[in-house]
């Protein structure tokens, strides 16, 4: 009830404004915001006339606090993001609990910033795992070793020139339970190689990349992951699948809340849908012509209950925002850890995916 009250407060406020794109901000982060409320550009003339000098004052500061209320709830309330578990909010998806247990080192030192760790248990908790150190019913134990392997150059005639440098990622690890008794090794059979022109860069980006592996297995394996919506994705590009991509993106719909992290990965998924079917406001599609991005962006307009407005002809910098105001959007459903969130810092002056 409350929540309604703040809508109806904040949507007559906007009656006042010409804010079109703050109203899409609003749609976008507010958890109760129907995708089928108007969206229309509202008159900026509706301001009423607070006649009369009787009241006047009284009149003025409700008005004031309106406003205050407003810009509070905007401004402030999507930047301080509630630890896990805290207030009144309920995660929207809960499975199980999971320890991680993380080590990792650089060049034979342990790292500052443990990227494995926070990356790992960011991927957890975006699935649903409330991340725990003790009664817990998963455990993911290992050590991230990260070594400078070498600083690739071309040489030509006598010169050299710096390309790269160069850096070998191996971990050895698993995911057990409460018992201790592996589930399933996450171990690189080979070390696995990434390499940056800047140094920094390069020391980053292995951790990330190796970091980014181990969860992906995670939580797309047999102990953690949901084979079902997997298995639906993967048939986008099944030309030999009889349904339509729009009966795929139903069934999508219908597994809820385990199915949105999938969905959010998804929208990195460039590979174009081989299914017939039909995209709102574009008519005499050819397969191909949609990517699965498309697909699973239909799919969380319909399980969040709000519209992006992504279309097959946005820009990759639109589509980019996009995956950043789904990833907020589910942060605050889940109750992310500050910590653990996208661009948390940015959340108080951007925008990041209004209708163009």
């Amino acid at each position: 009830m409350a929540l309604t009250a703040w809508n109806d407060r904040a949507n007559r406020v906007l009656e006042r404004e010409d804010c079109s794109l703050m109203k899409t901000w609003i749609e976008f982060h507010l958890p109760a915001v129907s995708k089928s409320q108007d969206r229309s550009q509202k008159n900026c003339d509706a301001v009423p006339y607070w006649g009369g000098n009787s009241g006047a004052s009284a009149s003025l500061l409700l008005l004031l606090v309106i406003v205050a209320g407003f810009v509070f709830f905007l401004f402030v309330q999507p930047g301080d993001p509630s630890p896990q578990g805290g207030g009144e909010a309920e995660a929207a998806l809960r499975r199980a609990r999971i320890k991680v247990d993380l080590s990792e080192t650089l060049d034979g030192q342990e790292t500052v910033i443990n990227i494995a760790d926070l990356i790992i248990r960011r991927t957890l908790a975006l699935h649903g795992f409330d991340l725990v150190e003790e009664n817990y019913d998963f455990q993911v134990t290992g050590n991230l070793q990260c070594d400078y392997f070498q600083d690739l150059t071309f040489d030509f005639q006598g010169s050299s020139q710096h390309l790269e440098h160069q850096y070998h990622g191996r971990f050895t690890g698993a995911l057990k339970d409460a018992s201790g008794s592996n589930l399933q090794d996450l171990s690189f059979p080979e070390p696995l190689m990434n390499g940056r022109t800047d140094l920094a860069l390069a020391q980053k980006d292995i951790r990330r990349r190796a970091a980014s592996l181990i969860g992906g297995r995670l939580v797309t394996g047999t102990a953690l992951g949901n084979p079902e919506i997997q298995g639906l994705l993967d048939a986008l590009t099944d030309e030999l699948d009889g349904r339509t991509y729009n009966e795929i993106v139903r069934q999508m719909v219908t597994l809820g809340a385990p199915a949105v992290p999938y969905l959010l990965d998804a929208l990195r998924d460039d590979r174009p849908i081989q299914l017939s079917g039909t995209y709102p406001g574009f008519e005499n599609l050819q397969k191909g012509d949609l990517k699965i991005y498309h697909a699973a962006d239909l799919a969380l307009r319909d399980l969040l209950d709000r519209d992006s407005y992504l279309d097959p002809d946005s820009t990759e910098d639109y589509l980019h925002r996009v995956r950043t105001a789904w990833l907020w959007v589910w942060e605050d459903m889940q109750s992310i850890p500050a910590e653990l969130r996208v661009r948390s810092e940015d959340r108080k002056n951007t925008i990041p995916a209004a209708q163009g």
